[in-house]
């Protein structure tokens, strides 16, 4: 046998071994690995955070492409001991901080019906938990996003003056809020805003009425209602580095000075105290490290207690945090307010006027599924003085809560 016809044999019984052990070859197979389909995938095991993948109920591609649920609950345990110019008292409470369902719809042409309420569920067991199922519109409108950098949104909504603030609670990395922020923002008035990139910075202006009305039993909804003012809004954001996104804004609110409420005729009032709020901040992360910053200015106030109409206030936020692994979490936060009233979480015996108040807060986050689910404690200790008299008032507070949100 010729060397040549050796040859050839063994190619044809190479190639027969190939077919019988890899089965038939189509057409458009050629350099493609055989794959024995028989053989049995391991499935990933089955997690709690799993449940959060089932929000969507529909998804399509005509005139309405997703419906998704959405909701969040968050609830805290707060145990409180306060120092009023030598007169001790407490407070110790399970709170239903945020209860909310709702609605979220895709259009086709990058149009979104949003909607989210307050719910209860009759029980009276702390703020939004108490009265009819639907207490109240937390948020509420349409946002057309034709590009990632333009976007028109019209309804009940945030105002996102602070950097804590345009924060979503969903995310926020302390159990609540500065004091100081607290003091100043508006309670999610009904307007429009457009938000565009412009020169290298994000840019958005808003038009707001502060005005919102209850239904015929007194209760819920806070529909919008022209009998009452206005105001406006206009933030900007920008990168100075890779690490480091400088957040501005100016919120007006039309009070008078300080001198008349701006939910004028409505049922409820749901702008600012303040009728001017300044500020600028930051926002970094250098590695497992991050730092956020806010300095903060408010003018005429209107009047509350000893606090006169006009008055004005202004503080600091500085929040560093420590990604220890990749859920667990350690947080700091220094906060000052000149004037105010107190906020949470030392606002729940009598919610007092107070001056030059310092707080200092430390806590662990534990991310169980990300942001979805986590776990938060903390302690926070407060200093101040009650505006007019200078009494001192001290109070330290543990908390310890839960998040979730789907």
């Amino acid at each position: 046998m010729t060397q040549p016809n050796k040859f050839r044999k063994l190619m044809t019984a190479a190639g027969a071994a190939a077919l019988i052990a890899g089965g038939s070859a189509t057409a458009g197979d050629y350099g493609k690995a055989i794959i024995d389909d028989k053989m049995p995938i391991e499935a990933d095991p089955w997690s709690i955070c799993d449940i959060f993948d089932y929000s969507t109920l529909y998804e399509g591609e005509g005139f309405i492409n997703e419906v998704s649920l959405t909701g969040r609950y968050h609830g805290q345990m707060i145990s409180q001991s306060e120092d009023f110019g030598g007169v001790q008292n407490g407070f110790h409470q399970w709170q239903h901080r945020r209860a909310r369902i709702g609605l979220d719809i895709g259009f086709a042409d990058n149009f979104t019906f949003y909607s989210s309420f307050n719910v209860s569920d009759g029980s009276s067991s702390g703020p939004f938990t108490e009265g009819v199922f639907f207490d109240s519109l937390d948020e509420f409108g349409i946002e057309w996003e034709p590009t990632d950098d333009f976007y028109i949104n019209v309804g009940k909504q945030k105002q996102k003056i602070t950097v804590e603030n345009a924060t979503s609670s969903k995310r926020i990395l302390t159990v609540e809020r500065s004091t100081i922020v607290n003091e100043v923002i508006s309670d999610k008035p009904w307007g429009i805003t457009v938000g565009f990139e412009f020169g290298g910075i994000e840019h958005e202006v808003g038009g707001w009425i502060y005005g919102a009305d209850e239904d015929s039993t007194g209760e819920r909804w806070d529909w919008a209602d022209f009998d009452s003012r206005g105001g406006f809004t206009y933030r900007g954001s920008f990168d100075i580095s890779d690490a480091t996104e400088i957040m501005y804004g100016y919120q007006f609110t039309n009070n008078a000075g300080g001198f008349a409420s701006s939910q004028g005729r409505a049922d409820n009032g749901l702008g600012s105290a303040y009728s001017h709020v300044f500020h600028v901040g930051s926002k970094s992360e250098w590695g497992n490290f991050g730092l956020i910053t806010d300095l903060i200015y408010a003018a005429d106030r209107e009047s509350t207690g000893a606090i006169p109409s006009g008055n004005d206030t202004g503080g600091v936020v500085i929040l560093p945090y420590y990604n220890i692994t990749d859920k667990l979490q350690a947080v700091a936060k220094y906060s000052y307010m000149g004037d105010g009233r107190q906020q949470r979480t030392q606002r729940f015996n009598v919610r007092q006027r107070v001056d030059n108040m310092h707080t200092f807060y430390a806590g662990l986050n534990y991310y169980i599924c990300g942001q979805k689910l986590k776990l938060m404690g903390g302690y926070e200790y407060a200093t101040s003085e009650e505006y007019g008299t200078g009494v001192d008032i001290d109070s330290s507070t543990w908390m310890f809560a839960v998040r979730t949100y789907w």
